[in-house]
């Protein structure tokens, strides 16, 4: 046993806790004119509208309506020129820092899932913009031969590219959408789950966990795979806060929803969604606890007297008795059953060797593989 590892394992569970997203928060979606833009937006790290005519200094009020709705009429030939100051109304003022969006790559392969930043501007006039966009149209330009003569932007954060094929049915249908600019509220949890292990949204926290295997899924592993996430957290949470759903393909996505289950989740009952965490793929540590689980079964079947053994032990394998012990206690201070917790966490890890579970980086990536498709929901009460 490498009590190194295991060690910075234990440094790494004190530290854990959940993201917290704010439900002021919007998701949207934004084009990238076809996806010719997709990779300057990535590399250059911003989004960006067209209908230049339109920017910050623009006053959008009842009294100006009619004379921007002729302007857009003039310059761009829009049929529907509210359709246009509407899309522009929301990228300079709607949308705000902090939000997601999301960027569909050419033919919509892949997307980007980004934080907004800040609203700035670039100096490019009407014209300029019209004719490269015209440029565009007739296919006189192959993608990245230009760039984006859009005036008004945002920057963003890219958090994470993500294969068509493994963002989930919901998404997917939202890609259908060819507007400039959509709302994607709707399906604020399937982009989360994309970027987050866990996380905390509208008070529900929220776990999501990857299934790489590219094979059919056998009902056993699917019963079992059941049994090993409801033993652990109906053990550390109330099971009247559970409710799991498994869209599952192969590969395929299993999420965990712990309703209004925030408050719920004591900061002595983290290490152990932490341990969950790592087993199951989770990319929040950037490293797994191997033999973790055992280690602390262990101990609690030792009777350990710490004083007695200070003389005896050098102090890295000390250490680890130590907080395996605090661990131990913590979980009999709020009155979790430690036995069933550890033996859920058991079958996850032997699950592991057959289901592939996968972080959500790796998870991310398409295989290029075919793969036949189960879908299981449960509920549970």
């Amino acid at each position: 046993m490498d009590y190194a590892i295991m060690s910075n394992a234990f440094k790494q569970l004190e530290n854990f806790c959940i993201p917290e997203i704010s439900d002021t928060v919007n998701f949207w979606m934004i084009r990238s004119k076809g996806g010719y833009f997709y990779h300057e937006y990535i590399k250059e790290e911003f989004i960006a509208l067209g209908w230049n005519f339109i920017d910050k200094s623009t006053a959008i009020n009842s009294q100006m309506i009619d004379i921007l709705k002729e302007g857009i009429r003039d310059r761009y030939g829009d049929k529907r020129p509210m359709y246009a100051i509407n899309k522009c109304n929301k990228f300079i003022g709607g949308m705000k820092e902090g939000d997601y969006v999301i960027i569909p790559d050419m033919g919509s392969t892949k997307v980007a899932i980004c934080i907004v930043g800040e609203y700035y501007e670039r100096e490019i006039d009407y014209k300029k913009e019209i004719e490269i966009i015209h440029k565009i149209d007739n296919r006189e330009f192959e993608v990245n031969q230009i760039e984006c003569p859009y005036k008004k932007r945002r920057k963003i954060q890219v958090l994470l590219e993500v294969s068509t094929k493994r963002i989930g049915h919901n998404i997917l249908k939202a890609l259908t959408s060819y507007h400039g600019l959509s709302d994607m509220n709707d399906y604020a949890y399937d982009i989360l789950n994309c970027v987050y292990d866990c996380y905390s949204y509208n008070g529900d926290v929220i776990f999501s966990l990857n299934v790489g295997k590219e094979e059919p899924i056998r009902p056993r592993e699917v019963a079992k795979l059941m049994y090993g996430i409801t033993s652990f957290f109906g053990s550390v949470v109330d099971e009247e806060t559970l409710a799991t759903s498994l869209n599952l393909n192969s590969p395929g996505k299993v999420v965990v929803f712990l309703k209004k289950g925030f408050s719920s989740l004591k900061k002595k009952v983290l290490p152990l969604v932490g341990v969950y965490i790592a087993i199951v793929g989770g990319s929040g540590f950037g490293f797994e606890f191997p033999g973790l689980v055992g280690f602390i079964k262990e101990v609690q079947t030792m009777e350990i007297d710490l004083e007695k053994e200070k003389t005896e032990l050098d102090s890295l394998r000390l250490e680890n008795y130590q907080k395996a012990l605090e661990v131990i206690k913590d979980a009999k201070d709020e009155g979790i059953d430690l036995d069933e917790v550890l033996q859920g966490l058991e079958t996850l890890e032997s699950l592991n060797k057959v289901l592939h579970f996968e972080g959500n980086q790796e998870f991310a990536l398409e295989k290029n593989r075919q793969a036949e498709v189960e879908v299981v929901e449960a509920d549970e009460e």
